[in-house]
């Protein structure tokens, strides 16, 4: 009689705590459903709204929206390692010193049973945030991943109608210098051999000053369907998510890429 009273008391907590996890689950939910036309806010933890404003973060749109004269400069690279898998953030706002804050972000695949996020009443999505690390940048060492972007090519003009797929490998770099906005993109379909050398000298640069302790995904070769294959699946497949596809426009992303082929 007692193990029986002890079984239903345990029961009837576990239920409530998952009652307690569902609501806040609908609440996120419900909020982020009142956001699904906002602009990027710039580096987040919140998977929701960073599942909302990825395409503008991507693009640098909240750089250039506040791109004026006098302001510190910042930087911002995106690296995607098919996103399914990783995509890793490097947000650089420069100091008055000439050094600045570099915010590193790391999202993979999220991980239920990880015991530096796990996911609790209290923060649910926590598997979801990916890892973040800050280091203080110095002068020479920002001035040195600068000079790196310059030496990859960063400074020419953006590769206007490159597409940007989130089932393969890509760079976006953007730049709030001087009260000028910059944009630029490398994608591994637009040649493996120059994008794998860019990956490799970016990587290096930033490398010595990413904190977070995630093995990067190196770029690799991957038989990609035509993008509109995912469109075209049997009842069966319809359970995997679309890849996000950006294409690149004049100096930033087109928002509105027109015929999907």
């Amino acid at each position: 009689m007692d193990s029986r009273k002890t079984a239903a008391t345990s029961n009837r907590g576990w239920q409530t705590k998952m009652r307690s996890l569902n609501k806040t689950l609908l609440l996120a939910f419900a909020l982020a459903a009142g956001l699904g036309g906002c602009a990027a806010v710039g580096p987040t933890d919140d998977p929701i709204l960073r599942s909302l404003t990825w395409e503008r973060y991507v693009g640098g749109d909240d750089l250039d929206r506040g791109c004026v004269a006098g302001q510190p400069p910042r930087y911002r690279l995106v690296y995607n390692a098919v996103e399914s898998e990783q995509r890793r953030t490097y947000d650089i706002t420069g100091a008055a010193d000439g050094g600045g804050m570099l915010e590193v972000r790391v999202i993979g695949r999220p991980n239920l049973n990880d015991r530096l996020n796990p996911i609790s009443l209290r923060d649910p999505l926590a598997p979801w945030r990916g890892q973040s690390a800050l280091y203080r940048l110095g002068a020479g060492e920002l001035a040195g991943i600068a000079a790196v972007l310059e030496d990859v090519g960063f400074g020419a003009r953006a590769p206007d109608g490159l597409f940007l797929r989130g089932d393969s490998f890509y760079w976006t770099a953007a730049s709030c210098l001087d009260g000028a906005f910059h944009f630029h993109a490398w994608s591994r379909e637009g040649g493996a051999d120059g994008f794998d050398r860019v990956t490799s000298r970016l990587l290096a640069a930033l490398a010595p000053f990413d904190r977070t302790g995630v093995a990067v995904y190196q770029p690799r070769e991957l038989p990609l369907p035509p993008y509109s294959t995912y469109f075209n699946e049997t009842a069966a497949d319809r359970s995997r998510e679309i890849p996000h596809r950006f294409q690149v426009g004049r100096n930033g992303l087109r928002y509105s890429q027109g015929t999907v082929n």
